[in-house]
């Protein structure tokens, strides 16, 4: 993942939770919209961990997603991790994302 794959301003973050396309699991919630190649931005809500505990998750959401092929998704996005996710071990985690880009990729809304 570089730089130019990051989403930072407040307001690209609006313009895509605006946008409404959104998939919801247990886990996660990732907004989206179409793009000519892939971003990510990552949101800890800070009522479910301190600052340091935050950039950590975040930083393993980083990681997992520096694995994963993104070439073939075009779509700019922002994971809003929930509760249940900051409890799971390491292969769930890389599973619970994986599984919801998948269902980004192959098309499925909901």
């Amino acid at each position: 993942m570089d730089k130019k794959n990051v989403v930072k301003k407040n307001w690209e973050f609006q313009k895509i939770i605006d946008s409404r396309n959104q998939i919801i699991s247990r886990n996660l919630i990732v907004y989206f919209t179409r793009s000519d190649h892939f971003r990510v931005g990552i949101s800890i809500p800070k009522q479910f961990a301190n600052a340091v505990q935050r950039n950590h998750y975040k930083n393993q959401i980083r990681a997992i997603l520096r694995k994963m092929d993104t070439n073939n998704i075009n779509y700019d996005t922002v994971i809003i991790a929930r509760k249940n996710f900051l409890n799971l071990s390491w292969e769930q985690k890389i599973l619970a994302v994986h599984k919801i880009y998948e269902r980004i990729s192959n098309g499925k809304k909901s």
